[in-house]
């Protein structure tokens, strides 16, 4: 354990004060008594003390965020140095045991709090201490997208599965859920070893499991060793890779990959890695695709028929979210499977539920069937979003493997018009719903200044007309099918719900049909938290972390006149601090108002919220019918009618 002062960087203190990164640094600039960085950060990271951090909160009268698990990093900022962190993430494997000390007490209270899966991801911002260049996390549901595509195969499904770069396990764990039971990882960091390790252990106990440290390239833990599958995320733009001292390595059988080629090398680690026939999904940026130095490699890969597929995900899909990355599907070359086409996906042109998050039902299901059709030898075009090329189309000058180039190359003008034709259709269906939907709010008169009598909704829950259904019950169990779930976001932008559950995380009680839901957060500009009550696609779908769920009483009030006060903008009093973006349930107020009253109020806000959800949805088709007609027009696919445009 750690004697030295306890440190918060700006992340910290975002967390620890319940408010965005960008009013700390507000804070910084506009008061003189913000405390000073204290020596051992850096200009782009700077690090300050906790205790004066701590004493400035409360002098300026913000509240400190309070749960187990901010409790669990203020304790191993000031008492766990990094190097120990390892001791306690094995301990979180068996958290009966161990020390009675703060920090394993802390672990326990966040365990209970979070789950497993969040908790060492705690442990592990501290054994980190810091950004790594090129290493990002998988997103759950690009880990479980990757996971699906290999279990959609044509070959048998996967017994020993490898990651050389595990990173935080959740690759494997998603191996084991599609039925994997011999896990190996490796990462050259022993936090992240440790980390999966305890995962492994902990969510998916039935599972052999050897995870190792070291870097897989240099110091190669499974020599030899040869698996059913691979899964991966490697390190992006690693330029001491050791390409010199790797020069000669056997594993590169289809060339040497040069030294600004670090992804190509993990390309041809996976495939040296696998059985005859076995399949590899690796997560790389799309650079890779297309950079010059590459060229040979992907012609090598491409000959040998060890590319089998290149699938394009939207920006914000994973970490970083300014990158749209790929999923690249390949095979070690064995009888029986077809070498002579590629798959390209382009999922950017699938429809999106808004904001920056995709569809995730609509793209993995697109995703898997089309792979799992053209690894059969079945159609597996989907207009506008894949195409299946013959290889020899490809081996051009350049061997751009882009696939917006290859699905834009290959759109079918019968196909480009039926699609258009049809957006135009959805367009103009949704343009008459939200007409007819505007209609039902025209008028209005003028009121003559109504003075409300207001109730705080912390007396209606103490008297139970209102209460707030439990954040937190039992975790997603191994192998259970995925639940939706409804994020803050999907509230802001008048959008279904957009997530899905993992295995071992914390879910919520499922939300009910009448459940008023409330966003826990607020825009950037300030505008109203989102409400609304739950109905069709909301029911039976998990709220987030960043939704608060209240269960009204129906013989005292009405939800959807309860949703509608409380999303007003007279309710910002309830956004606590100074620019904060957290919501205090109990200070929200509404008016006292007769049952019968309280029922021609919220059928007056249900409207308002079908105005909204009926405008997002034209947009939404609005810009799915041009994008068709752009591409259609673009690739020559869409005729020009001079007298139709002007």
């Amino acid at each position: 354990m750690s004697d030295s002062t306890p440190t918060v960087a700006a992340a910290e203190i975002s967390r620890l004060a319940g408010v965005t990164r960008a009013t700390v640094s507000n804070w910084r600039r506009r008061h003189a008594d913000f405390p000073a960085p204290v020596p051992g950060g850096s200009e782009s990271r700077p690090l300050f003390d906790l205790a004066e951090v701590q004493q400035w909160l409360r002098g300026h009268g913000v509240t400190a965020a309070d749960s187990p698990v901010q409790r669990l990093r203020t304790v191993l900022r000031s008492e766990v140095a990094p190097g120990d962190i390892a001791g306690l993430m094995a301990f979180v494997a068996d958290p009966t045991s161990g020390a009675k000390d703060a920090a394993h007490e802390a672990v326990r209270a966040a365990i209970g709090d979070v789950g497993v899966q969040q908790t060492l991801a705690v442990l592990a911002e501290r054994g980190l201490d810091g950004p790594s260049t090129g290493i990002y996390p998988t997103d759950q549901p690009v880990a479980a997208l990757m996971a699906d595509v290999l279990a959609a195969s044509a070959s048998p499904a996967p017994r020993s599965v490898l990651d050389p770069a595990c990173g935080g396990g959740t690759l494997l764990l998603e191996a084991a859920r599609i039925g994997a039971d011999r896990l190996a990882g490796q990462d050259i960091l022993p936090v992240q070893a440790s980390r999966t390790a305890a995962l492994l252990s902990t969510l998916a106990p039935r599972v052999e499991a050897d995870i190792r440290t070291g870097d897989a390239l240099l110091a190669d833990a499974f020599t030899d060793v040869e698996f059913d599958a691979v899964l991966s995320n490697p390190p992006y733009s690693q330029r001491d890779w050791s390409a010199d001292e790797l020069a000669l390595d056997p594993r590169w059988v289809y060339s040497v990959p040069p030294r600004s080629e670090s992804e190509l090398a993990w390309v041809q680690h996976a495939i040296a890695h696998l059985h005859p026939g076995g399949t590899a999904v690796l997560l790389l940026p799309p650079a890779v695709a297309a950079r010059s130095s590459g060229r040979r490699i992907r012609m090598e890969l491409l000959r040998a028929g060890a590319l089998r597929a290149v699938i394009a995900l939207p920006p914000g899909a994973s970490t970083p979210r300014q990158v749209g990355l790929q999923l690249w599907v390949l095979r070690r070359p064995g009888k029986g499977y077809p070498t002579d086409t590629l798959l390209f996906a382009d999922t950017t042109r699938l429809p999106d539920h808004g904001g920056d998050q995709p569809d995730w039902q609509v793209l993995a299901e697109t995703v898997v069937n089309a792979w799992h059709a053209f690894d059969k030898g079945d159609d597996a075009t989907v207009p506008d979003v894949t195409a299946v090329v013959r290889v020899m189309d490809v081996l051009d000058d350049d061997v751009d493997l882009t696939p917006a180039r290859q699905v834009r190359a290959a759109v079918d003008p019968d196909s480009a018009s039926a699609s258009a034709r049809a957006a135009i259709g959805q367009l103009g269906e949704d343009l008459t719903r939200l007409h007819s939907t505007a209609d039902a709010v025209r008028e209005w008169d003028s009121a003559p200044g109504t003075v409300w009598r207001y109730v705080a909704v912390g007396n209606l829950i103490a008297g139970k007309a209102v209460r707030i259904v439990s954040a937190t019950s039992d975790a997603v169990a191994d192998g259970a099918t995925p639940r939706p779930v409804l994020t803050g976001h999907d509230l802001l932008d008048s959008r279904a719900p957009s997530g899905l559950t993992a295995p071992g995380a914390p879910v919520g009680d499922p939300i009910e049909e009448g459940d008023v839901l409330v966003a826990r957060l607020r825009d950037d500009h300030g505008a109203a938290q989102g409400t609304r009550v739950a109905e069709g696609a909301d029911i039976g779908a998990v709220p987030a972390p960043g939704v608060l769920v209240f269960r009204a009483d129906p013989t005292r009030i009405d939800p959807w006149f309860f949703a509608g006060f409380i999303g007003s903008p007279d309710n910002a009093a309830a956004m606590y601090g100074t620019t904060t973006i957290r919501l205090d349930p109990a200070r929200l107020r509404i008016p006292l108002l007769a049952l019968p009253e309280q029922k021609t109020y919220g059928e007056a806000f249900r409207r308002l919220h079908h105005l909204r959800v009926a405008a997002h949805t034209t947009a939404t088709a609005a810009r799915r019918a041009a994008d068709l007609i752009a591409t259609g027009l673009t690739a020559g696919a869409l005729e020009l009618h001079p007298d139709r445009v002007g």
